[in-house]
């Protein structure tokens, strides 16, 4: 029998493949920037606010949506302000909260608050820089940047320098100088900043929510320090016992959850008042993050959600992965992705 060996030309592998590496990034969503920059109400600079307490904290907060970049570039938000002389806070939140599921069959107090999976569909992460403006790389509007420079030492060598003013920033488990990770609020204090000089904040989009990809956002710039926001929320929410630091975190801005864009409303919104007036929150998502942040169980929510969401009267069922409705958004995961003894 005679075999038949079959060669194909090196050049037709490299020109009839594609390597571009674009089927691994989100696609640009219509509408919804993957780069922009954010301007106070009235003025080019964002004011840092007193916030002495919840009203005020409210009023504060500056609410926008991001999207995909659609390639390797970096994506995300930027603003400007103005040094005060004192500690200025950076506080942001982008949608909606996430916790890992406790599976064990015996948990504690605190495992049986997170015994329903979340929802990662609906999560996305930012990573905040802040430093003076006249180190930032990047273009405001146009192109994302960061707050690397370098300088050539005595060797000849270039030696890069972080010159973010972030140190104080906190991770998702206390630490410091630290990315707070998916869904989680991200915060950090610069303090002593110099009168009347610009500064520039960075949101950098790490991932968009799987879902939509529309990531919402909510950003406080406030005089003082990032502890005294959340001293306000832990003495007037009254939250003070039995939760922990970062739980309180999630209840300093609520409705960051934000209903794709309509019309001509793109945003962004000024206050919480003035989101919750254009009816741009997710239906639901206020209750959630009271849940979540507060000593209530997080299983006697997602009970109540299946209940409605799954087997109620007129049930429409939980869009986990694909766009949702107001009908078909669900905030707690699938309970049959639980693992089981035995099993991966």
């Amino acid at each position: 029998m005679r075999s038949y060996k079959f060669w194909i030309p090196f050049a037709f592998v490299l020109t009839g493949c594609d390597y571009s590496g674009d089927w691994l990034f989100a696609g640009v969503v219509e509408d919804v920037p993957g780069v922009w920059h954010l301007e106070d109400q009235d003025t080019y600079l964002i004011t840092p606010r007193v916030v002495t307490n919840l009203q005020e904290l409210e009023e504060a907060t500056i609410y926008g949506e991001i999207g995909p970049n659609g390639s390797t570039e970096l994506g995300g938000v930027t603003a400007d302000f103005e040094g005060t002389g004192g500690s200025v806070c950076v506080f942001i939140d982008p949608e909606t909260a996430w916790w890992s599921q406790a599976v064990s069959p015996a948990p504690d107090d605190f495992g049986s608050f997170w015994s329903y999976p979340d929802n990662v569909f609906d999560d996305g992460d930012i990573d905040l820089y802040v430093g003076l403006s006249v180190y930032y790389t990047g273009s405001p509007g146009e192109r994302m940047g960061d707050f690397f420079v370098s300088y050539t030492d005595g060797l000849g060598r270039e030696v890069p320098l972080q010159l973010s003013e972030c140190s104080s920033s906190i991770g998702a488990q206390g630490q410091t100088n630290a990315h707070a990770g998916r869904a989680m609020p991200e915060y950090c204090t610069i303090p002593n900043t110099q009168p009347g000089i610009s500064y520039t904040i960075a949101l950098q989009t790490f991932a968009t929510p799987l879902d939509d990809d529309r990531l919402g956002f909510g950003m406080i710039v406030s005089e003082g320090t990032c502890d005294d926001i959340i001293s306000i929320v832990r003495r007037e929410a009254g939250l003070g016992e039995g939760v922990t630091d970062n739980r309180l975190e999630e209840c300093v801005i609520q409705g960051e959850s934000i209903r794709p864009k309509r019309g001509n409303e793109l945003g962004p919104w000024y206050g919480y008042g003035d989101l919750s007036s254009s009816e741009a929150i997710w239906g639901g998502s206020l209750e959630f993050e009271e849940h979540f942040c507060s000593t209530k169980r997080m299983t006697s929510f997602c009970k109540s959600e299946a209940e409605t969401k799954l087997t109620g009267e007129g049930a429409m069922g939980c869009s986990w992965n694909a766009q949702p409705t107001d009908e078909t958004r669900c905030y707690c995961g699938d309970i049959t992705d639980t693992p089981e003894g035995g099993s991966f």
